[in-house]
């Protein structure tokens, strides 16, 4: 259902988050019950009507694992194609530091903490990798 609907009204809008800690990643595994059910992925979903990005991210994060921005800031938007299961989305990327401890919901079956060495051997979702790598690129250009 929800493949077809992106499919009839195109482009969508999306966030995700690259929350670090001790220069890990937050990562976390995708719910079976989810498109790409089982691989990993940045917190994060798509932005609902008249929701600002910046809105957005921080339900999408407090709802998936349970954490509040301590300082968030937009990194970059993100094109994405996934062809094969039909998504085409702009992607808001932020970085946040945050506070609490993580407590997963429903759509997530666990989650990590990953270097970046650690995330090249992950089977991860969507374009997510893509956007993992240009995040640590333009942490090595700062």
């Amino acid at each position: 259902m929800i493949r077809s609907l992106i499919w009839l009204f195109g482009i969508q809008s999306a966030v995700a988050c690259i929350v670090v800690k001790n220069d890990k990643i937050l990562l976390t595994k995708r719910s079976k019950l989810l498109i790409e059910g089982g691989k990993w992925c940045l917190p994060g979903g798509g932005m609902k009507k008249w929701e600002t990005a910046l809105e957005s991210v921080k339900r999408e994060v407090f709802e998936e694992v349970g954490i509040k921005p301590k300082k968030i800031k937009l990194l970059f938007v993100h094109e994405e194609f996934v062809r094969k299961l039909k998504v085409h989305a702009n992607v808001f990327v932020y970085e946040m530091k945050f506070s609490g401890n993580v407590k997963i919901n429903w759509e997530v079956s666990s989650y990590g903490w990953f270097s970046r060495k650690e995330i090249d051997k992950l089977s991860v979702a969507f374009s997510h990798r893509d956007i993992i790598n240009k995040y640590f690129n333009l942490k090595e250009r700062r």
